[in-house]
């Protein structure tokens, strides 16, 4: 009968040692799991802060391209190189202007247009093709305003 009690009292001492080891493998996966999301968080942060900046400097890494916003017309290249490329526009129009790129699968213009001597700068990554800028006006409209962009 002692070897038969000896026998279960060891294994309800394996089995609480075996919960607390589950216990603290639990404890460690949830300390994992809570850095992971304060990293991905600080991440999204520094992500919504660059594309606050992106509205007033272009990246060292991307290709600076000046483009003039006038009342019937875009100043620009027609013929541009492929990668990153920092649209730097400049309003000169008496009207709030929006800037547009379309083609190759990208849409992007301002979220908030361009006032009347204001200067904004859009990052597009370009691949070869054909793209076209637009002027738009304050109400999204497209303007008469285009270029045909090709890159190469």
């Amino acid at each position: 009968m002692k070897t038969f009690l000896s026998i279960v009292f060891a294994g309800l001492i394996s089995t609480a040692a075996a919960q607390v080891d589950t216990a603290e493998n639990v404890v460690h996966s949830t300390v994992r799991g809570t850095k992971q999301a304060a990293k991905t968080v600080a991440h999204g942060a520094k992500k919504a802060l660059d594309t606050v900046e992106d509205a007033v400097t272009p990246d060292s890494d991307a290709r600076r391209v000046d483009v003039t916003l006038t009342d019937d017309r875009i100043d620009m290249p027609t013929q541009l190189k492929p990668g990153k490329t920092a649209f730097v526009v400049k309003n000169t129009d008496k009207t709030t202007e929006n800037f547009e790129v379309e083609g190759r699968s990208v849409d992007r213009k301002f979220v908030a247009a361009l006032k009347p001597g204001e200067t904004k700068v859009l990052h597009v990554i370009l691949k070869r093709g054909t793209y076209t800028a637009s002027s738009l006006g304050k109400d999204g409209n497209k303007g008469t305003a285009k270029v045909d962009l090709r890159v190469r």
